[in-house]
Parts: structure tokens; C-alpha cells; sequence
């Protein structure tokens, strides 16, 4: 049996939803709401160049809730605190996302990675998705940790 690589349990990058990094996070709740649907869990945030700048996660997006500190119960019985509300939402809505977004750490693999070694360089370094690149040193794909536990669920089952 030939041994995995990168490129073969990669999702390519045409398949992802994707926002710009200027996108307001209104925006891109609009693609994450028909991404989700398709189930994607995370979005690729590009940037001016269309080069890959970072991940919007759901944990990204409830982080930027909390930072923001929206309670609505707490403005619920003064016309002053709405007044507040409504303008920290708005501001929420307006947030670029590349104010929120989890920016790429600078760790790639190459589409001819053995699936082992894909899986030692995500627990290396910490991450839940990694670029795959291309001879031109071009993103084509990710990997995610999902699609690893995919490979190994298979093995297992063998």
C-alpha cells in the first residue's frame, strides 16, 4: 500500500470559504452562517493578495464576544445602558476581521508530507490546520486535524 501524503487528505483551497481581512465581522458571519451549512468549522481570512493571513474560528468570534463584554441583561432597564448596547454591537458588527481572526503561524508542509509527519508538525506546533504547498511554494489545500483523525479512525478499522 503506498503511504499518504498531504495532498491526498488535504481539502483544497478552492473548497473553503474564505473572507478578506478587511471584511467586517457582520460580513463574515453572513459566509461562516453558509459555510457552516456545508460543514465548515473555520473560514480562510485572506489578505489584499489573496494570500492566506489567518483563520476565523468560532472560538475566535466568541473570544471578540467576550472582549467586548455584551450582557444585554445588564441594559435590559435603562434607556442609557441600551444607548451602550446598541453601540458596542455596532461596533462589534463594524470589527475588521483581522482584529479577531487567528493569524497563520508561519508553518507549512509540502503536498508529498507523509501523513505522519503532517501530524508530528500540527502537534509540534499547536495548530488545528496547516497550508499545504505546492512545488511553487503555492498554498493548494489544508489539512486539518479532523482530516488526520480520518486517516487514523481508517487504520484502525483495518
Amino acid at each position: 500500500m503506498l503511504q499518504r501524503t498531504a495532498k491526498d487528505i488535504m481539502v483544497p483551497i478552492s473548497n473553503y470559504a474564505t473572507v478578506n481581512a478587511d471584511d467586517s465581522l457582520k460580513q463574515a458571519l453572513e459566509v461562516f452562517e453558509n459555510a457552516a451549512s456545508r460543514g465548515y468549522r473555520t473560514l480562510l481570512v485572506l489578505n489584499g493578495q489573496g494570500n492566506i493571513t489567518g483563520f476565523l474560528t468560532t472560538r475566535t468570534i466568541l473570544k471578540a464576544l467576550a472582549a467586548y463584554g455584551v450582557e444585554e441583561d445588564i441594559w435590559t432597564t435603562d434607556s442609557w445602558g441600551t444607548f451602550f448596547l446598541r453601540i458596542e454591537r455596532e461596533r462589534l458588527k463594524n470589527t475588521k476581521v483581522k482584529k479577531i481572526m487567528r493569524p497563520v503561524v508561519q508553518v507549512y508542509v509540502d503536498e508529498n508530507t507523509p501523513v505522519q509527519e503532517v501530524a508530528r508538525v500540527i502537534l509540534a506546533n499547536q495548530v488545528n490546520h496547516i497550508p499545504v504547498l505546492d512545488r511553487e511554494r503555492r498554498v493548494t489545500g489544508i489539512v486539518r486535524t479532523i482530516d488526520i483523525l480520518d486517516v487514523l479512525a481508517k487504520f484502525l478499522r483495518n
